[in-house]
This record gives C-alpha cells, sequence and structure tokens, in this order.
C-alpha cells in the first residue's frame, strides 16, 4: 500500500488546529494499513497515528509544507 506521506513531511492532526509533526517513520500495522511516528513540536513526543488522523500541513500563506 501506497503512503500518503513519505519521512520528513510535515503534517498537522487532522482533528486539531494546533498540533504540527513531522514524520519520522512509516510502518505497517498489523491488519494492513499505515501507520505514522509522528515528532510533534513543542510536545517532546513522538505519536503513533493512522493516515486518516493526519493531514498535510499548511504554513500562514495557505501553502502546503513538504508534499511528495
Amino acid at each position: 500500500m501506497a503512503s500518503k506521506f513519505a519521512i520528513g513531511n510535515k503534517v498537522d492532526q487532522a482533528f486539531s488546529n494546533h498540533a504540527e509533526g513531522t514524520v519520522v517513520a512509516i510502518f505497517t500495522g498489523l491488519t494492513g494499513e499505515n501507520r505514522y511516528a509522528v515528532e510533534m513540536y513543542g510536545h517532546r513526543t513522538i505519536q503513533i497515528a493512522n493516515e486518516d488522523k493526519l493531514i498535510a500541513h499548511v504554513n500562514q500563506s495557505g501553502r502546503l509544507v513538504s508534499t511528495r
């Protein structure tokens, strides 16, 4: 299954307008879905997220950041 995001892509959590991070790893879950390890800015944490819980980061000028 092709990944929607690549390592190094800037992403936001789809359910939060202020949670921004960088994809640091991509792996396949037990049921075959893509899962992402995301280093969250300001939180000093790595969060694991399903592809549908992430969106491409858009900067202040409305431009997408780090898309493939």
